[in-house]
């Protein structure tokens, strides 16, 4: 239960580290004080360890902010995020925001981005927004690192994580940050910053969010999910990303049972995904050749995609920021053809959407790949220069 006293939100107890994933992380993740009743406002800073940093960086430190908490859509929760700034002094009116929203690494809380090193693909992404100017936040989203469940399926929780990450450093003189902000995503990320755009104007009104690029984006629309197109890919990470929601649905839902939802194989997975992050995941299903249909029982991976489908699903397809898409050819984890019904949703709503497809590259390597078209589309939102739409890559 949440606490309200003179204005402010008592942090929730700390888990038990079999319960939710909690455990492993620096004594800074775990905020003890009062919660301002405001979201996006700065609770805590500290420098990163220099191998947590990414190339280019003038300034890295991690800090704790107020988010909305997306569970229950009530109350403040502390969510902890790295933030990286240009070198330099920032420019009249301050730098325009990247609020990078990253791809899937874990429920437990030492798979948080921020308590770790980054990894070299991120890393040298990131550097390419620092060189262009824009400072970065990058969240780690509610319940990953910090106390409490990481809700990997729920977008409006990374969504609110991510657009109040944009808050906390826009509104903080301390980072020399303008309210100009671009979402920028991979993956899981991907559809956060789609859900994110669709979240900002009830949520975040005064966060001017300038444009959204995602890539490596799944498709999680309503009429993708009930026509099953969200879960054709056939990538290994899947039956990871599986236990994963498995394991988050199962704590917060009663009548939800893990018995019930895994088979005996499937629980040896899920026994670990409190401690073990996405990679390890993959190599204990690999190891029991263990795929979807062997690690859940019959009928429960509908009954977990139909748990809770309104968070799981974009809450709107009309976006006021025009959206890049760069989609990898080659990639099997969000399949092109999904990616591209996405688009063509978009597009017929009369969205702006830049869409670019990079030949050879996979889910993850299409990140970098699209470093520079994305920053040229994110420099001409910002600048409200001309976006070509273009629906039929």
């Amino acid at each position: 239960m949440l606490i309200v006293s003179l204005g402010l939100v008592m942090a929730p107890a700390r888990a038990a580290p079999s319960d939710v994933g909690d455990g492993g992380v620096p004594a800074f993740y775990a905020w003890s004080g009062a919660l301002p009743g405001e979201a996006g406002v700065v609770l805590a800073e500290e420098p990163l360890p220099a191998d947590f940093s990414v190339p280019g960086a003038g300034r890295a430190t991690r800090i704790l902010y107020t988010a909305r908490d997306g569970i229950t859509d009530k109350g403040m929760v502390p969510v902890s995020a790295a933030v990286f700034l240009p070198r330099g002094t920032p420019p009249k009116g301050g730098w325009p925001v990247m609020a990078w929203a990253h791809g899937t690494t874990g429920i437990a809380d030492v798979c948080a981005p921020s308590a770790r090193p980054r990894g070299e693909r991120d890393g040298r992404y990131i550097a390419s927004w620092l060189d262009a100017g824009f400072a970065v936040v990058a969240s780690d989203y509610q319940g990953l690192g910090t106390p409490g469940i990481h809700p990997y399926s729920n977008y409006r929780a990374s969504s609110y994580s991510l657009l109040d990450s944009a808050r906390a450093v826009v509104r903080d003189a301390r980072y020399g940050a303008a309210n100009q902000v671009i979402l920028v995503g991979q993956s899981q990320g991907a559809g956060t910053v789609v859900a994110a755009a669709g979240y900002a104007p009830t949520h975040a009104p005064d966060l001017k969010v300038r444009g959204v690029v995602a890539t490596g984006a799944p498709n999680l629309s309503r009429e993708a999910i009930e026509s099953g197109l969200a879960s054709s890919a056939t990538d290994v990470m899947v039956t990871g990303a599986y236990a994963m929601i498995g394991y988050e649905l199962t704590r917060t839902h009663a009548d939800l049972d893990a018995d019930a939802v895994f088979t005996e194989q499937g629980r040896e997975i899920e026994a670990l995904v409190g401690s073990a992050c996405l990679p390890d995941l993959m190599k204990a299903a690999a190891a029991r050749n263990l795929d979807p249909s062997k690690a859940f029982r019959p009928g429960m991976l509908k009954r977990l995609w139909d748990t809770d489908v309104d968070l799981r699903s974009f809450p709107t397809l009309d976006l006021a920021a025009p959206v890049f898409f760069g989609i990898g050819a080659a990639d099997t984890a969000a399949l092109p053809m999904t990616t591209l019904t996405l688009v063509n949703d978009l597009c017929s709503r009369g969205n702006v959407v830049e869409t670019r497809i990079y030949k050879d590259k996979d889910h993850s390597g299409v990140v970098n790949a699209a470093a520079a078209d994305a920053i040229a589309f994110a420099k001409a939102a910002i600048e409200g220069g001309p976006i070509a739409p273009t629906c039929k890559p």
